[in-house]
């Protein structure tokens, strides 16, 4: 029998945002409860530090080179390529989203993301109520952006937006929304009354994606005060470089807010947490309705994000670079009847959770594709597997191998190097220190590559 499948995406969740008793300045217990009957993937990272091709990434199981989409820039994912969502449907599932998808261009575009649903369905969904992204939400309607403006909301959101980017980026004020209209609140909200009212005969696939912890920092207040007085972990300082004469990259080229100081970077983190508890209340719900509904054992459940946030750590907000606070993701994975947690350190990608959910459902991944599946593991038939790992942005690529990370620029010139069982808060970038290491890394990083030619092609973005 095939199992329901449940998989819950965030944006810009960091992989230490879940408390699992590392402290009292975190408030997850709902993700805590899932930790403790899930498989937890530890060095998991996104294929890709933002939004778009992450999340093209993860629809296609293939990297963003493949697809030509390597950053935020307009692009549409092709209706006529294959995607796992359009494999479960063929297997029979009753196929749903809720939230965030940006599968194409958020700037104008599509003024009405109403107008996309068709796009949607060809994607594979049988069921939809997309939202904007948190940054662009003013502007864009949406069903949920029609019902702010139907209740006098969507000019005071458009002006609050403006507002906060127009200075620090650091605003923590709590949204003009009231809560049940909050983005969070009404994506948890939808998949709550789709799953409660849900009677089909076949099993069901739901992809609830929220908005948040994504900046703006406009948690509501109840959220917040949790955190009032309680005080952040310090965030990381900036690294430093052995070599002071290395070469450079996008790190060193993109800062895309103001400086920053602690006081800020502390207002910051109370609002995150407060959004992170949010979220984890909204995922208590739609867990102990699955098990009311006597469902939430024969279900799959995945949680994960598409990438993580800095916090202030070297630093820096947002993401858009390969240090761990952006480039490791919670994966979180309950096999059905899962009843104990246990932990992995065996390294994981995005592109790896589509064949994981193809192979559950007793089918095959029928398209060359990049991912592998994670059975083996969750069931403990293989302890590792996978000794590489990679992500991409702006036409950078950064390669992992469980100790040692490289980032090479456009020029394909390494110019971050950390040891990460030395280093793990990545304090010093050792570039140009270990060559042996750097040719090695150079090296996998063309192989890989080499052996991914295949996807989208430039000129029309038809799969190939």
């Amino acid at each position: 029998m095939r199992p329901n499948i449940l998989l819950i995406m965030t944006d810009q969740f960091r992989s230490d945002a879940i408390n699992a008793g590392r402290g009292t300045t975190k408030h997850t217990p709902s993700l805590d409860m899932l930790l403790s009957e899930s498989t937890s993937f530890t060095r998991a990272v996104t294929t890709s530090p933002i939004c778009a091709p992450a999340r093209a990434s993860l629809l296609a199981s293939l990297y963003p080179h493949q697809m030509h989409i390597w950053d935020n820039k307009p692009h549409t994912f092709p209706p006529e390529a294959k995607n796992w969502v359009k494999i479960l449907k063929c297997l029979g599932y009753r196929t749903s989203v809720f939230g965030k998808t940006h599968y194409y261009p958020y700037n104008g575009s599509v003024p009405d993301m109403r107008d996309a649903e068709d796009l949607l369905h060809a994607y594979g969904y049988d069921v939809v109520d997309e939202i904007p992204g948190p940054r662009v939400s003013g502007t864009l309607l949406s069903h949920m952006t029609a019902l702010w403006e139907e209740k006098g909301y969507r000019t005071l959101v458009q002006q609050d937006l403006q507002r906060r980017y127009a200075g620090k980026h650091t605003h923590t004020e709590p949204s003009p929304l009231p809560l049940e209209l909050y983005p969070d609140v009404y994506v948890g909200n939808k998949a709550y009354d789709y799953l409660a009212s849900y009677q089909e005969e076949e099993p069901f696939f739901c992809f609830v994606s929220f908005g948040g912890p994504h900046d703006p920092w406009d948690c509501p207040k109840q959220y917040t005060e949790r955190f009032e007085n309680q005080t952040m972990e310090r965030p990381l300082a900036p690294f430093t470089d052995l070599n002071v004469d290395r070469t450079t990259g996008n790190w060193d080229t993109e800062v895309h807010h103001p400086p920053l100081d602690l006081e800020d970077i502390e207002a910051v983190r109370r609002n995150y947490a407060g959004k992170v508890s949010l979220i984890d209340e909204q995922i208590g719900r739609l867990a102990t309705l699955l098990k009311e509904k006597n469902l939430w054992d024969d279900t799959l459940v995945i949680f994960t994000s598409d990438h993580g946030e800095l916090l202030g750590d070297h630093h820096r907000l947002y993401k858009q670079n390969f240090l761990n606070p952006a480039l490791l993701i919670p994966l979180l994975i309950k096999t059905p009847y899962q009843s104990r947690g246990q932990a992995t350190d065996s390294l994981a990608e995005l592109v790896d959770i589509g064949p994981t959910l193809v192979d559950y459902a007793q089918g095959e991944m029928d398209y060359p594709h990049c991912g592998r599946s994670l059975r083996s593991i969750l069931e403990q038939q293989q302890e590792k597997q996978q000794k590489l790992v990679f992500s991409e942005y702006n036409h950078e690529i950064m390669a992992y191998d469980g100790e040692w990370k490289l980032v090479v620029n456009q020029r394909m010139e390494p110019y971050l190097l950390f040891n990460l069982i030395a280093d793990p808060n990545e304090q010093l970038n050792v570039v140009t220190c270990h060559p042996h290491v750097e040719q090695a890394l150079v090296a996998a990083i063309r192989n890989h590559l080499q052996a991914t030619s295949f996807g989208f092609t430039n000129e029309e973005n038809a799969y190939v």
